[in-house]
């Protein structure tokens, strides 16, 4: 079954969370761990991860925190799948011919790779910023966590 693991889950939120808040300066993790409920060992691994990646920047000390290493509109939901977990893959079959000894006459490998090219370009299709202007809340309704309109 193909299934986003809860890393990449909590990554995509690491990111919203960083991009909503941009042009705060670095975030302090716990406060990202408090905004986007995730667990604080998570985060630190996530962090880990992004930074590799290239997708955040950290810094340790008093001023410290993580930031965005990009801008959100250049980070893209395939970014970090790809950070957090593998390249996109359906089946081994697709780049590699001499897995299956089927595959040169295979009517499924073809069905694969289309699966495999629409599902990168919908996750590539998908920024940051975009989710994090979605996850904004409304204009004028209350929020009631934080008590404000």
């Amino acid at each position: 079954m193909l299934r986003i693991s809860r890393r990449t889950d909590y990554a995509v939120r690491v990111l919203i969370s960083l991009a909503m808040h941009r042009e705060e300066g670095p975030r302090v993790v716990q406060e990202v761990v408090n905004e986007m409920l995730i667990p604080l060992p998570f985060v630190k691994r996530i962090v880990a991860d992004l930074t590799h990646a290239g997708l955040i920047q950290s810094r340790r000390g008093n001023k410290g925190g993580v930031w965005l290493a990009k801008r959100p509109e250049d980070i893209s939901l395939l970014d970090v799948v790809e950070a957090c977990e593998e390249p996109v893959e359906i089946s081994p079959c697709i780049d590699d011919p001499d897995f299956c000894p089927l595959s040169g006459e295979c009517p499924v490998r073809k069905r694969w790779a289309r699966l495999r090219a629409v599902m990168r370009k919908e996750l590539g299709s998908v920024s940051i910023a975009q989710l994090a202007e979605e996850s904004k809340p409304a204009h004028g309704i209350v929020d009631v966590a934080m008590g404000q309109a």
